[in-house]
């Protein structure tokens, strides 16, 4: 009788403890979460969405060529206020890959052309006049574009992205 007696309170004072162990961890992760409060940096952090495009793109000089498809846009997946574009536009096919970066905190903007082995890059002192939207929504650009070998081509692209809106 004794034993059972001592097996009962070990069991309740077992339990016991475990609720109050439950009880911190619960306090512990409430604690946790009142550092993070939703202005934080990390609360900021936008989740990172593709959307289709159309796109169109024509190049003279040191490249002549003309092409047209479906392209992506990307936008999100860091924290609002990251240095680097807020969006991405690129167009690849079996031969080119045409990317538009969107200006954003302490970026200005930027086009890049890879054709074959040889890349292309706009200058950063135009970046202001490209035409890319933040948004993800569309982008207009004509811009000469300069090789690593000094080779320059002017490059004209259009990307309209996601469902066109319904007129009323």
């Amino acid at each position: 009788m004794i034993l059972s007696v001592c097996c009962l309170v070990l069991a309740t004072g077992a339990c016991s403890g475990d609720d109050k162990d439950k009880d911190t961890d619960k306090d512990a992760k409430k604690s946790a979460g009142a550092t993070t409060s939703p202005d934080s940096k990390e609360a900021k952090h936008r989740v990172a969405k593709t959307t289709d495009c159309t796109a169109e793109v024509s190049t003279t000089g040191a490249y002549e060529a003309q092409w047209a498809g479906t392209a992506q846009v990307r936008t999100g997946g860091k924290a609002v206020d990251a240095p680097g574009p807020k969006a991405v536009y690129s167009l690849t096919d079996k031969k080119n890959r045409l990317s538009l970066y969107s200006p954003g905190p302490e970026f200005k903007g930027s086009v890049s052309l890879s054709v074959g082995r040889t890349a292309y890059a706009s200058d950063p002192a135009v970046a202001e006049s490209l035409d890319i939207d933040e948004g993800g929504t569309s982008a207009d650009v004509a811009v000469t574009l300069t090789s690593v070998d000094g080779d320059t081509l002017d490059l004209v692209a259009t990307f309209t992205c996601g469902k066109p809106k319904k007129k009323q």
